[in-house]
């Protein structure tokens, strides 16, 4: 184990609290509980046979005490067996031994650690498919192999304590199988420090925080939790905690707060390496000066990786799918019923591009989930010759995101149908499978576990069997249930709670919930309905799978009273999806007025995209980071201690808003201000409001600091003004005695510097849904591949201004298209519209000219002619 120079006896010295002992010259050894460690650090002992054939060199007097001696050998990696007598009483062993004895881990730690890698792994090892190569981005650098680099980052000495990794990422993107996988990595290699995988997940609801709780998941308590602490931060023990966003199976943010700065207070030393996976959410509550930050993305689709990955799983598929299985008759048109056949081997190829074609709209990332989703559609199309996987028109097909997911639900279901015991073979079955998972799905994801059926409640009914007159159907049902490919289980207080492999499945199944009438045990058809609006960590339902499957439709009447139910039942979570639908619907199929958000509630990293958004979303306490806020009018809002990390408002009229003790940092881009009051902003981050190219019409706008925003020991600018222009006296618009900006104010003048006409303002805003937000400071706009149709044109736009048809029939002049989804419009640098170099031009123009509207090319001019018309010439 001494690489680089590190020294395992110091280390587990500090680690059990012994002193060291001079065995002989120049070997030192630990006394402890009767037994003698001596530590064999010589490059020339590198095995058993070594240290026996030196045997006299290492003879010493040995206290009274000692029953027995162990040789550690530092530069021995075994192959096997990791103890070899040597002779009576006198052993050699690894480090890995001496470390696993030392301390006192319980006699199924191996077993145990294998258990939990094989189960975060299952889902790709069931395919027999190797873990995909992802890409670490972080430190000012992208490092091609994640999992490499992760071994490096933990292989290298400590210098400095920055052994403390965050892996950012959000759901379903590999945190768990890079975790997992470089943790069997360094198990494999026996040599270096001692992995300890721990899956958060599993942290019992009433455990509250404490280090404690989280050993205990391993079978270590009392005394062995301290002494696993110094092993860490000794350097001995490289812990890898996985899913800290899945803590107890639900989000609660003063627990995550605790726990993050638990690891950080109680791990956090110089040679400790813990790493520590979640998403996005959780890294903003990490210390920046303590933690290194990390995300992980996924290889690019033109890859060769990913495109050997796509083969590898098709292949899998193919082979589980050889016999026939019964598919309910709900899913006979999503996946067919006959099984794979040499019509879909013959297309393998075929198959494996139409995947690489549909996947960048369709799939949500390049995970194992949605290409699994993709490839068990088309084998159930192209099986018989069912369904062509391309229009009459030779354009691909492109399933509904929601039947993708359910196609990769429905294939699990099928494949576990033929694990289970033959005395339960006909009970289970994909239907009755489908529908108890619906059920665990709600359980998942229910903000409290009270007046709710438990599983074991749920189970029988479903499958129709008599736990009492038939037990032994019963438990094979159960026991298959603990091994379903689709789930993790996790105890929870007063029974348990079950946990999902794939954010995805859990949220494709609620969205059944709503959609159809499920029997879930007792529970009312209302009840099920307030549980599934309800649900938490539910964003992909209602962001993605739910507008999906609803095609055009608005939203259904039972669905509004169960939000409403929920909301007054103080539900902060129903608040949250209520939201959220909203921005991803539109208000003309969302259909009614949303209620005011409920303290707590996450309204975070959502897109409003032309809303016109008035007095219901005023409230307090709740969070609103990371969303943004696009072409949009917003009057008579007043948020006071509303966490808004990161929030952004592009090209928004704004009147009539009140923000009070709110959190930062806020941006406003091209907006528009009629009586803008911000008060005693509050920011970890500099500036704390920042606001570029904006107008303060009339006298009203007023932006206050009377307390610090950045710390009480910290004074500095709170507002940058960047080309701003003010009706207004420049000087009283910022004012308090925190402010701390210098008087006059720069950035901002009584001078309007922009002078733009109404169809240079109209492209300008429609063109913002595809190019919504910035990348880093000064950098262009993001583009995005596609939009909504309805989003076109929507919210603030100039007076005069052509509706959402005539702005589609413009951008269609110069490429755009609604090829793919429906009712989806595609950028021509989208792989729908080809992808091809002069699409890449015109993506590149209209940032130009988004960055600066007097740089007009051949495409904007003539897109601006065709909008001039809409508007009256005096």
């Amino acid at each position: 184990m001494p690489k680089n120079g590190f020294n395992v006896a110091q280390a587990l010295s500090q680690a059990v609290q012994q002193p060291l002992l001079e065995y002989i010259p120049g070997i030192c050894a630990l006394k402890y509980d009767g037994e003698l460690w001596v530590f064999v650090d010589n490059p020339e002992i590198t095995s058993p046979l070594s240290i026996k054939a030196a045997l006299d060199s290492y003879e010493a007097n040995l206290p009274d005490d000692v029953s027995a001696v162990y040789f550690v050998l530092s530069y021995w990696i075994p192959e096997d067996n990791e103890k070899i007598p040597l002779a009576l009483g006198l052993s050699a062993v690894s480090v890995r031994f001496a470390l696993r004895k030392l301390l006192d881990l319980p006699s199924t730690f191996d077993s145990s650690q294998e258990a939990s890698i094989h189960e975060a792994l299952s889902a790709i090892q069931l395919l027999n498919v190797s873990p995909i190569r992802m890409t670490l981005v972080g430190g000012n650098a992208i490092h091609a192999d994640a999992s490499k680099q992760l071994v490096e980052l933990i292989q290298i000495p400590r210098t400095s304590g920055d052994g403390l990794v965050f892996i950012e990422a959000e759901a379903g993107r590999g945190k768990t199988i890079l975790l997992a996988s470089v943790a069997q990595r360094m198990r494999d290699d026996k040599s270096g420090k001692l992995p300890i995988f721990i899956p958060l997940r599993k942290l019992p609801l009433e455990s509250g925080v404490a280090w404690e709780s989280i050993t205990r998941l391993i079978g270590i308590v009392g005394e062995g939790s301290d002494r696993l602490i110094r092993a860490v931060k000794a350097g001995l023990v490289t812990i890898f905690l996985d899913g800290i966003d899945e803590v107890a199976g639900r989000y609660d943010k003063n627990l995550i707060r605790d726990l993050l700065q638990l690891m950080t207070d109680q791990l956090g030393s110089k040679e400790s390496v813990v790493i520590l996976s979640g998403r996005r959410t959780e890294a903003r509550h990490l210390n920046p000066d303590k933690w290194r930050i990390y995300s992980i993305e996924l290889p690019d689709l033109s890859s060769d990786d990913f495109k050997r990955y796509t083969g590898a799983i098709l292949d899998g598929l193919i082979q589980q799918r050889k016999h026939l299985v019964e598919v309910p008759i709900e899913y006979l048109e999503l996946m067919g019923n006959r099984p794979a056949d040499g019509q879909v081997s013959r297309e393998r190829e075929e198959i494996i591009e139409w995947i690489l074609k549909v996947f960048p709209e369709v799939g949500k990332e390049p995970s194992l989930f949605f290409v699994q989703g993709l490839a068990a559609i088309a084998i159930g199309r192209r099986a018989g010759n069912r369904a062509a996987l391309r229009t009459q028109d030779s354009k691909p097909y492109f399933p509904p995101v929601s039947d993708v997911c359910l196609s990769a639900a429905v294939f699990a279901c099928i494949r576990e149908c033929s694990k289970v015991d033959d005395i339960a073979s006909s009970e289970y079955s994909v239907k009755n499978q489908m529908q108890v998972l619906q059920g665990l799905a709600a359980i998942a994801s229910a903000p409290t576990l009270g007046n709710i059926p438990t599983p074991n409640e749920l189970v029988p009914k479903i499958f129709q069997v008599d736990p009492v007159n038939s037990p032994e159907v019963n438990v094979a049902i159960i026991r298959q249930n603990a091994k379903h490919a689709l789930l993790y289980a996790a105890e929870a207080a007063g029974g348990y709670r079950p946990q999902f492999l794939s954010d995805w499945i859990r949220c494709s199944l609620i969205t059944q919930l709503l959609k159809y009438d499920t029997p879930l045990a007792s529970l009312s058809r209302d009840d099920i309905l307030k549980l599934a609006v309800s649900a938490e960590r539910a964003r992909y339902t209602f962001d993605v799978l739910l507008p999906s499957a609803l095609n055009d439709d608005p939203v259904q009447a039972e669905w509004l009273e169960a939000f409403r139910s929920a909301i007054a039942s103080g539900f902060e979570s129903a608040s949250a999806n209520q939201w959220v639908l909203r921005a991803s619907l539109g208000d003309e199929r969302f259909s009614t007025l949303v209620d005011n958000p409920l303290p707590l509630a996450e309204i975070t990293d959502v897109e409003f995209s032309g809303f016109s958004i008035n007095a219901e979303l005023s409230g307090n306490d709740f969070f609103l980071d990371g969303s943004l806020f696009v072409n949009s009018l917003v009057s008579n809002v007043s948020l006071r201690s509303v966490s808004m990390r990161g929030v952004v408002f592009t090209n928004c009229d704004i009147s009539n808003l009140k923000l009070l003790d709110c959190e930062g940092p806020i941006t406003f881009e091209e907006c528009t201000f009629n009586n803008l009051q911000v008060r005693n902003t509050k920011s970890s981050d500099k500036p704390a409001l920042t606001f570029e190219s904006c107008s303060f019409l009339g006298s009203e706008n007023r932006l206050k600091q009377d307390g610090p925003a950045y710390g009480a020991d910290d004074y500095a600018p709170v507002v940058v003004f960047k080309s701003c222009f003010t009706e207004g006296d420049v000087e009283s618009i910022l004012s308090g005695v925190w402010a701390g900006n210098k008087k006059p104010l720069g950035g901002i003048s009584k001078i309007e510097t922009r002078s733009e006409s109404k169809a240079e303002t109209c492209l300008r805003r429609a063109l913002r849904t595809f190019f919504p937000s910035h990348i880093g400071s000064g950098s262009s706009p993001q583009a995005r591949r596609y939009i909504r149709l309805s989003a076109l044109g929507r919210g603030s736009m100039p007076l005069g201004s052509p509706g959402q048809e005539r702005l589609q029939q413009i951008f269609e002049t110069v490429g755009f298209t609604t090829g793919g989804r429906s009712d989806h419009l595609y950028g021509p640098w989208s792989g729908v519209a080809g992808a091809s170099a002069s699409g890449l031009d015109l993506r590149n123009e209209l940032v130009d000219f988004l960055l600066d509207t007097t740089k007009q090319g051949p495409n904007v001019q003539k897109m601006i002619g065709k909008i001039e018309q809409y508007f009256d010439v005096d």
